[in-house]
């Protein structure tokens, strides 16, 4: 990206964005996941197929985001020679066996423990099968070493969480805790979810994400509960902002660690990575409040929410960057603002819904339509 001629402080938010959205895109997301399968006593199929539209529509608008800037900036592309340079696919392609199989085997309904197991070693077989991917001693020795300490990062806090658990049950402080956050936010949905979005981004701040959605599911989710969200879209709600944690300065972890890796200041990158990513802050509002965007419903009506959640997510790139076929103006931005949050915040089917649907196709087609014959006029023959 900084070849092309995105700024150090750009490609660096762009890449703690995508980086951070992983842990939320099937079919293999983050642990946290698959803690939520368990607590829930659903196969993960299930989580992976709720988080599944979501997640498409986090990446398409950060996608659109990106693109819109490069074409109101003149940034081009990589040339053909750089494109040239970078390694083969094809003799590694034997090393994908093993995301293949786990994907497969949790489709087919088995519990992750054992899915795990199989593609590990899937994964250890597979690195045999090319002179060039075999590991040696040491690279094996190295392994077994970075498994323990990533197993050791996860289980210390997940333990410690355990007891913290234990006594908000036998206690009734989960129940107490929200009951009284009703009370705090005058017992309207909006105002518990955005104490609720509070509570977990300071968790995240200085948990693993894991850590911080299972306090959050003690915590936060039978408030959501009490409030009429179901159960499934209270516990995405909960962890998506577990997760977006991650870029929300002034803690923004996976901002500052991209920052360093494009060399770029980290608070300027911090600050970036959040403007870019107010419209995912959005989603879980809309399926909060529509949960067929979590695969619930009819097939038509999924679809029919996706729709609309793409065009929202587009219409707030637009506004975020001024462009569409050529700049628009504030006026226009700020329409296409309206529509976007309306589209996100008003379930699907409703009047609201159906008006600001409508006002952002419109407004679209008029800019691409309308500005791209005044720019062919502006330019004139050549």
């Amino acid at each position: 990206m900084k070849k092309t001629g995105y700024s150090p402080e750009y490609a660096g938010a762009h890449e703690a964005i995508a980086s951070t959205g992983g842990q939320l895109m099937p079919p293999v997301m983050g642990i946290a996941a698959f803690v939520m399968a368990e607590l829930l006593q659903v196969p993960y199929i299930r989580i992976a197929l709720a988080g599944l539209i979501p997640a498409l529509a986090y990446y398409f608008a950060l996608f659109m985001i990106v693109d819109l800037r490069a074409r109101r900036t003149g940034i081009g592309s990589l040339g053909t020679d750089e494109l040239a340079a970078t390694e083969p696919v094809l003799p590694r392609l034997h090393l994908f066996l093993a995301p293949v199989v786990l994907v497969a085997l949790l489709i087919q309904g088995y519990s992750a423990t054992y899915a795990a197991l199989v593609g590990t070693v899937v994964a250890f077989v597979a690195a045999f099968l090319r002179w060039g991917s075999r590991p040696t001693l040491r690279s094996l020795g190295a392994m077994v070493e970075d498994v323990g300490k990533q197993a050791a990062q996860v289980a210390i806090p997940i333990t410690a969480i355990g007891i913290i658990i234990a006594v908000a049950i036998q206690s009734n402080l989960a129940i107490k805790f929200s009951t009284r956050l009703i009370d705090i936010s005058g017992g309207t949905l909006l105002g518990a979810m955005i104490f609720i979005i509070i509570g977990c981004i300071i968790m995240g701040m200085g948990l693993p994400t894991v850590a911080a959605y299972i306090i959050g599911a003690v915590l936060f989710v039978p408030a959501l509960r009490k409030l009429g969200i179901p159960e499934l879209a209270s516990h995405m709600f909960v962890m998506y902002y577990c997760v977006l944690s991650m870029i929300t300065p002034p803690v923004a972890l996976a901002s500052y660690a991209a920052a360093g890796l494009a060399k770029a200041n980290a608070m300027r990158t911090g600050w970036i990575a959040f403007r870019m990513s107010f419209v995912l802050f959005l989603i879980p509002f809309a399926f909060a409040f529509d949960d067929a965007l979590l695969w619930t419903g009819p097939l038509w009506w999924v679809l029919l929410a996706f729709g609309s959640l793409i065009v929202g997510t587009v219409a707030w790139a637009v506004t975020l960057e001024g462009y569409l076929a050529g700049v628009i103006s504030w006026a226009e931005r700020g329409l296409f603002g309206l529509a976007s949050l309306t589209i996100i915040f008003a379930p699907t089917g409703t009047l609201w819904w159906s008006l600001a649907t409508a006002l952002a196709v419109g407004l679209g087609i008029w800019c691409c339509a309308f500005r791209g014959t005044l720019l062919s006029r502006a330019a004139g023959p050549r």
